[in-house]
């Protein structure tokens, strides 16, 4: 409910005027319906009323109400990550018409503060925008609590409340007030929709809270991107999750949302379509040309395509960005050169990479290129450290380029022991694909394109596991009889005899060897 002595004071100012025509009244009501209700349509429609009712001398009667929908505009765009800006400036244009007593440009200030949904802008961006709001972040507490007496809407300034708080939850509290606990959020029978939705989005998405808010008022397509959200990291977290018709529906209503095209891209890029990815990414990137998520998705996306020259470009133009996930540009366009066979521009990205970060991935390929370049002290260093921890034991890639190190230095049984070692791990690479397929064909919870495409991705890598594992027995063999180890020759023999295209290769080395 609006404050008594504000309506009076407005119709105070409007008292020698004709009173609101019946069926504008009319239209106020339902505009009022329609914010309580809170979906962005919702929003824009109750605007649309508010614009058409507030001319002439009926304007100080509504002129508050259309303040407080644009600020409630501005917030659900940066929500989405869409272009806030035009409604926020309309709210502060308005505000020099509304009495100094009500403090209009405070509940701006407030509003300019919230940061947009950091999905879809780029990480300089809301560096940028926090940095330039610093000074606002110790008064946010203040702000709060006079939010809870002033005037205006109730609604509204329960919605502002929320958006400042959820926005900084890592703010210094007050005195006895853990981290994440300075406002209560507790969605109660008779808490509006347009409140609920707000509250239902704070920190993580709370599906309950949106579903209710859905089924309330099911114009609120905004709720389908933060419940396609949760969706999305089911999927990745634990394999059930159905992202792409909620997806479908927040695109199909805000395409210009940078938040909405980013999460589109990478649940395609998850589920192994790149083709599908580099559209959403495109899009993301036309929105924000900085987006650096979207860039490294997008370099990824083409490498994986082998679209490699496309992908230097893109690569090349990151670094000229020069983002925070710089070494991903590095590594990537190394990836990419290698594969080119120019092993001196694949050396100087990959030195890049590792000066600026040290990952598995990026020791792995280091390994590769100076295995390629024959500095082999430097790429046992590299193909070490890549094997070390954990994740190390799962990389196959590794322990094969040690042994190919090794065989370069005629070490033939060092270089024997790596080729076994990769064999076992290709064994567990196809053993655990295995299970996860196993997993997916039995999940019920799972898009099912997503699970189609998984399925197949899982099967390559099965193929090219399998593939790899019996030639590394082959090498392990061939190693181990050249150092004079026949009798670990022998038995490596029969796993690469598995492979019927080593036939020729594996007779060879069995005459060789004396059966």
């Amino acid at each position: 409910m609006r404050r008594v002595w504000l309506g009076a004071l407005l119709v105070c100012t409007a008292c020698a005027s004709a009173p609101i025509k019946k069926p504008d009244q009319a239209a106020l009501d339902q505009a009022d319906a329609l914010v309580r209700q809170g979906c962005y349509d919702c929003l824009l429609d109750a605007r649309t009323a508010y614009t058409r009712v507030a001319v002439g001398k009926a304007r100080p009667l509504v002129i508050g109400r259309l303040f407080e929908v644009e600020l409630l505009l501005s917030l659900r765009e940066k929500e989405l990550a869409m272009d806030h800006q035009p409604a926020l400036d309309r709210a502060r244009a308005l505000a020099a018409e509304l009495p100094p007593a009500l403090e209009p440009l405070r509940y701006v200030a407030i509003a300019d503060a919230v940061p947009p949904d950091d999905m879809g802008s780029p990480r300089s961006e809301d560096l940028a925008f926090r940095r330039a709001r610093s000074a606002f972040v110790p008064r946010i507490n203040d702000e709060i609590a006079w939010l809870e007496t002033a005037a205006l809407g109730a609604s509204f300034r329960q919605y502002l409340k929320h958006a400042i708080d959820c926005m900084y939850l890592t703010r210094n509290r007050g005195p006895g007030q853990l981290p994440r606990t300075a406002v209560r959020r507790d969605v109660l029978p008779d808490t509006p929709p347009l409140v609920a939705y707000r509250i239902g989005i704070c920190d993580f998405p709370k599906r309950e809270i949106l579903e209710r808010v859905r089924a309330a008022e099911p114009r609120s397509v905004e709720t389908a991107f933060f419940l396609g959200r949760l969706e999305v990291n089911a999927a990745a977290q634990t394999g059930k999750g159905r992202p792409r018709e909620p997806l479908t529906e927040a695109y199909g209503r805000f395409p210009r949302s940078a938040s909405v095209t980013y999460l589109f891209g990478n649940y395609n890029q998850l589920g192994g379509d790149c083709a599908e990815a580099l559209r959403f990414y495109d899009e993301t990137l036309a929105l924000k040309p900085v987006h650096e998520n979207a860039l490294l998705g997008r370099t990824v996306c083409l490498s994986y395509l082998k679209r490699s020259n496309e992908a230097i470009a893109a690569a090349t133009h990151m670094i000229e960005v020069k983002p925070f996930n710089i070494d991903e540009a590095y590594y990537w366009r190394a990836w990419n050169h290698h594969l080119l066979a120019d092993l001196p521009s694949a050396r100087r990205d990959i030195d890049a990479a590792k000066a600026r970060a040290s990952n598995i991935r990026i020791h792995t390929l280091a390994g590769i290129i100076e295995h390629d370049q024959d500095d082999l002290d430097l790429a046992e260093r590299d193909l070490i450290d890549a094997r070390r921890g954990a994740e190390g034991a799962q990389n196959c890639t590794a322990p094969w380029y040690l042994g190919l190190v090794e065989m370069k230095r005629t070490r033939w049984t060092a270089s024997g022991t790596h080729f076994e070692d990769a064999m076992g791990c290709y064994e567990r690479s196809i053993a655990e694909s295995e299970k996860s397929i196993a997993a997916l064909e039995a999940n019920p919870d799972l898009d099912p394109i997503f699970r189609m495409r998984q399925i197949s991705n899982f099967r390559a890598q099965i193929d090219s596991d399998r593939s790899q594992q019996y030639a590394a027995a082959f090498n392990a063999a061939n190693h181990y009889a050249r150092g004079g180890q026949i009798p670990k020759a022998r038995v490596l023999i029969e796993v690469a005899a598995r492979d019927p295209g080593l036939a020729e290769r594996i007779a060879a080395l069995r005459k060789m060897i004396g059966g």
